[in-house]
């Protein structure tokens, strides 16, 4: 970064303190990590951590949090969780920006895929289902519901331009360095009139200011970008694309974690994990008019290439 602050990976503007520091509180506990923003696109930015980045995907990242390597329900409990966490991603997939209206169902790109869950749902609409995924056990189990997907990153992806007639980052553009980048690739992936469908933690929210060091959604160092709805239309623009739709919605998850950290300080399963669950159970339905009025903890958008 060039200057006291630096500038913005997305709009060039000045980055200035966010008064925020905070830890890895899901894999090392390291810490603390400082976090920047730009006034002029409502950015976030993480500052630190980024020279080393491999050892914070560990063990509770891939094989217990992110279920790289899943396994069966021990308890009815665990049952109970698993149920409700597929129905939810059922209604998140139906929901925009992954239900992508006005676009005939083609090839669809996932960067960062991850097991393939959201593949696994664009290719029961008739999509063909393509990943990227750096993750080597996770890429597998993708491989095996069907997908073509690359080991690796978006740097080294195979594919040639116009392949694609859908880009999707699931929350996953937050862990690339340079978004700009990543996402001029990702445009020039896609056929004309296809689209780049964006979903990330909204740094914009409420909850941030609310939990602040203790927000999941933060999840420090391995999140390099915090995206707000501003920042997406400021990404619109800068490629040139066209911001089809935007705004912002709400997981249960996000008030269950942050609530976790305030409790235990860190990722702990237990019992202190399952009284999370059930106070973010609790407070949802409560939280959503106030997500309507500030801002839901997620924010999304759609962008369609329009011209050749």
């Amino acid at each position: 970064m060039s200057g006291p602050a630096g500038a913005c990976p997305l709009c060039g503007g000045p980055l200035r303190p966010a008064g925020l520091d905070a830890w890895d509180r899901l894999v090392t506990g390291e810490g603390p990590f400082a976090l920047l923003e730009c006034p002029r696109c409502e950015l976030g930015v993480t500052v630190g951590g980024d020279g080393e980045l491999e050892r914070f995907y560990g063990g509770e990242y891939f094989e217990s949090f992110y279920s790289a390597a899943p396994r069966a329900p021990a308890s009815g409990l665990e049952r109970l969780r698993e149920r409700y966490r597929r129905r939810a991603a059922a209604r998140r997939f139906a929901a925009p920006p992954f239900a992508v209206g006005g676009i005939a169902p083609g090839r669809v790109l996932d960067i960062g895929c991850g097991v393939g869950e959201l593949l696994s749902r664009y290719a029961e609409l008739g999509w063909r289902p393509c990943g990227v995924e750096p993750e080597q056990r996770a890429a597998e189990l993708a491989r095996r519901r069907g997908a073509d997907v690359h080991t690796g990153t978006l740097d080294d992806q195979p594919w040639e331009p116009g392949s694609f007639d859908l880009v999707v980052f699931s929350h996953s553009l937050e862990h690339i360095p340079d978004p700009l980048a990543a996402l001029r690739t990702a445009r020039d992936l896609l056929a004309p009139g296809g689209a780049i469908a964006i979903h990330a933690p909204n740094w914009a929210c409420w909850q941030r200011r609310v939990f602040r060091g203790r927000w999941f959604h933060l999840d420090l160092p391995r999140h390099r970008q915090h995206f707000s709805p501003r920042s997406l239309a400021f990404a619109a623009t800068e490629l040139e694309l066209e911001l089809a739709s935007a705004g912002t919605d709400a997981t249960v998850i996000s008030l269950a974690y942050s609530v976790h950290y305030l409790i235990a300080g860190h990722w702990r399963p237990g019992w202190r994990l399952w009284l999370a669950y059930a106070i973010g159970a609790a407070l949802y339905p409560a939280a959503a008019p106030v997500n309507r009025v500030l801002g839901a903890d997620c924010c999304y958008a759609l962008l369609r290439r329009t011209r050749p």
